[in-house]
């Protein structure tokens, strides 16, 4: 019987997507229709079948979960989220090194949901992709951590800054050193904003970069052979977010405030 039950919900995207609507509440037809943009011929032989295996029950003119229905949606969902996350990308996950990502992190990566993958042609390698630098340059708040210097970043964070955005860098001490060398004004602007602040981390490279803005989480991982490619994970929504920042805090706490004297000599 639970194999059935199982099979009658991985096998049909349209009633997973039934089930988790009702699992939000009770609803009727009219309702489940216009919320999946179907007619109600299409759906009424899946909500037959539901009914009929006892995953629905039906009340009047209005349906809800079963006791046991709740039971399968609760414990399918990490499954059901997992699917998302991997949807398209199961390549990038099955090729990178996810060890960077601490195992009480690691175990939740579901959260994330649908990830976009940004990889640049040849003629935009050095350039910001659109989509992050306008949800950084539209963010209140930035979290971000790097191991490597882009040369858009001074620029950015200068910007951020100088608006009142909240911002929180946590970079190498590799970093830190061309960051002031090559981008002197831009480094001391950003050293004395009394919004920004700036860390310094010594331990060893892992994660090659991480950005939480308010609108998405956005990383890179090592490649599982040691290698870097230009290739940018993008996380949307609420529960990405506080993945993200979760993440971000991890690392944040094998860091110290950046000293900038040391760095302007």
């Amino acid at each position: 019987m639970k194999h059935c039950l199982l099979n009658l919900i991985l096998f049909s995207g349209r009633r997973k997507e039934i089930l988790l609507l009702l699992e939000e509440k009770p609803r009727d037809i009219d309702e489940i229709k216009e919320l999946l943009n179907v007619n109600a011929n299409s759906i009424q032989l899946h909500m037959k079948k539901m009914k009929d295996s006892g995953l629905i029950i039906q009340k009047n003119k209005i349906y809800s979960l079963s006791e046991i229905g709740e039971i399968i949606i609760e414990n399918m969902k990490p499954m059901l989220s997992m699917g998302e996350l991997l949807g398209e990308n199961t390549e990038y996950w099955m090729s990178h090194d996810l060890s960077s990502i601490p195992e009480f992190l690691l175990g939740r990566i579901s959260e994330l949901g649908y990830c976009k993958l940004l990889e640049p042609d040849a003629e935009h390698l050095f350039e910001t992709p659109k989509v992050l630098r306008d949800s950084i340059l539209n963010s209140r708040e930035i979290l971000t951590f790097v191991t490597y210097f882009h040369p858009q970043a001074p620029s950015i964070y200068t910007e951020l800054a100088e608006n009142g955005s909240e911002i929180v860098l946590c970079m190498t001490e590799s970093v830190a050193q061309r960051l002031f060398l090559n981008n002197r004004i831009e480094a001391e602007k950003l050293s004395r904003a009394g919004n920004c602040r700036l860390f310094i981390s010594r331990e060893p490279a892992t994660i090659p970069s991480l950005i939480v803005t308010d609108k998405l989480v956005a990383f890179k991982l090592f490649e599982t052979n040691g290698k870097l490619r230009d290739q940018l994970v993008l996380s949307f929504g609420e529960r990405a977010l506080c993945w993200g920042k979760e993440l971000f805090r991890h690392y944040l706490e094998a860091a110290e405030p950046l000293n900038e004297k040391l760095f302007l000599q």
